[in-house]
């Protein structure tokens, strides 16, 4: 039988190949002991805090929005604030001429002098019996009507001064003074901006999240790298029919005025909240026929295979449920260079090779 020759150069080809084919035999774990070290990322475990969040899509509301419009029609005198201007609850804001309502004031206060008048007279005469009972009961009724015809005047001459209803700020106006206006015309909207609204909603199969108190972080485009915290207060009693969505609602304090009504928001909810997570780089993790793995190192840099059950994913990180504590030390990266019993080694640890002057 003719016999070729080897080459010398595909000796530890083939020896590796035999290796392979031996699997897990106890020869070839004797033969791989000979071999040098991996190198391989290698870190120690520890444990830290860990959230699991839902992200959803919000917008951002004034606490309170009106517009305000008048009670009662005529011609703008005066405009007491600036665009923009932030106020307080009560303050004056549009001004219109009173003239007309100050006479019917007036009048009226007359009228009640009068009808007080007729009374105190009524009231003599039934004492002596001059005047009847009936007619100290009707002059009784005219001095009752004269103070509530007071009392009107008084409400619409008030509302000749148009007042701010919440603390807010203002937007535009609407009129310029020595404009008519008629009773509802807009003059201008004002929101209460102190706190927000951070309006959004949560799908049918996430609604067991939901609770008030539930902390939440708002992201706005304009601040990116910020978050905005919040607490929900409120929780919709049914889903929205079209969309099968729950609609909530959460606080956003607002004291600098950075956050403005109307922006849209990326929203974060904590769903699961661990204190003292033990938390791997999903590199970490290698999987085979029967479940999911990491090499440990023991204190004398030999690999020891670790069987895990794995939790929550995030960012390249993954919670262990089990397998791993506190301390342990692990391969993070190079796991495919790694066998049962094999040397590991780090990189830090691996002497530099000198290049040839």
């Amino acid at each position: 039988m003719a016999r070729f020759p080897v080459k010398p150069q595909f000796c530890s080809f083939f020896a590796l190949f035999a290796l392979a084919a031996a699997g897990c035999n106890s020869d070839a774990l004797e033969a791989m002991e000979g071999m040098p070290p991996s190198v391989v990322e290698i870190a120690r475990v520890e444990s830290r805090l860990f959230s699991e969040r839902v992200h959803v899509v919000g917008q951002l509301a004034a606490a309170e929005s009106v517009v305000i419009r008048p009670e009662v029609a005529g011609i703008v005198e005066s405009i007491e604030f600036q665009e923009g201007q932030r106020v307080s609850g009560g303050d004056v804001l549009f001004v219109l001429r009173s003239e007309e309502q100050r006479a019917a004031l007036r009048e009226a206060e007359a009228l009640r002098v009068l009808a007080a008048d007729v009374f105190a007279r009524t009231e003599k005469l039934s004492k002596v019996r001059v005047s009847a009972a009936s007619e100290l009961t009707q002059a009784r009724a005219g001095v009752a009507a004269a103070e509530a015809v007071v009392d009107l005047a008084r409400v619409n001459l008030k509302r000749t001064r148009v007042l701010a209803p919440f603390d807010g700020a203002l937007g535009a106006r609407s009129v310029s003074p020595g404009d008519w206006v008629d009773v509802g015309a807009d003059l201008v909207q004002i929101d209460a901006v102190d706190r927000l609204q951070l309006q959004f909603s949560l799908p049918e199969n996430a609604i067991a999240l939901a609770e008030p108190g539930l902390e939440v972080t708002a992201r706005v485009a304009a601040y990116s790298d910020e978050g905005f915290t919040g607490v929900v207060y409120f929780i919709s009693p049914a889903l929205d029919q079209d969309s099968r969505r729950l609609a909530l609602k959460a606080w956003v304090p607002n004291e600098e005025g950075r956050l403005r009504p109307g922006m849209f928001s990326r929203v974060e909810l904590e769903v699961e909240r661990t204190e003292q997570a033990v938390v791997i780089p999903e590199a970490a993790i290698a999987n085979d026929a029967t479940g999911s793995y990491v090499w440990k190192v023991n204190p004398e840099s030999v690999a020891e295979r670790a069987a895990v059950e794995l939790g929550t994913r995030r960012d390249g990180q993954v919670v262990i449920v089990s397998g791993l504590t506190t301390g342990d030390t692990i391969v993070t990266s190079g796991t495919h260079k790694v066998y049962e019993g094999g040397s590991v080694q780090s990189p830090d640890a691996v002497p530099a090779v000198s290049g040839t002057p």
